[in-house]
């Protein structure tokens, strides 16, 4: 369809002051006039200032927030949270 598109991925902030431990992504498309748009399926809106974007690419693969390898070891786990915080200005 000759429509540039990304995928992103990053986080989904649902209050003021709220954490979050699990990731979200959505997609964007370059609209001509408008620059990129933002369109989450999973929750049927386009993103807002609520979405914080930690990586994009061509696919999930492309946008992953983490990648690499690991070696040794039976076991590995990993715990993350993201807290967001209104900035004065």
């Amino acid at each position: 369809m000759d429509i540039p598109a990304r995928y992103v991925t990053g986080y989904l902030v649902t209050g003021e002051g709220a954490s979050s431990t699990a990731a979200h992504a959505w997609a964007e498309a370059f609209v001509p006039d408008l620059g990129w748009v933002g369109f989450d399926p999973a929750n049927c809106k386009c993103p807002t200032d609520h979405y914080v974007r930690v990586a994009a690419g061509l696919d999930a693969a492309g946008a992953a927030p983490i990648r690499g390898a690991r070696r040794g070891g039976l076991s590995e786990a990993m715990a993350v949270e993201v807290k967001v915080e209104i900035a004065q200005q």
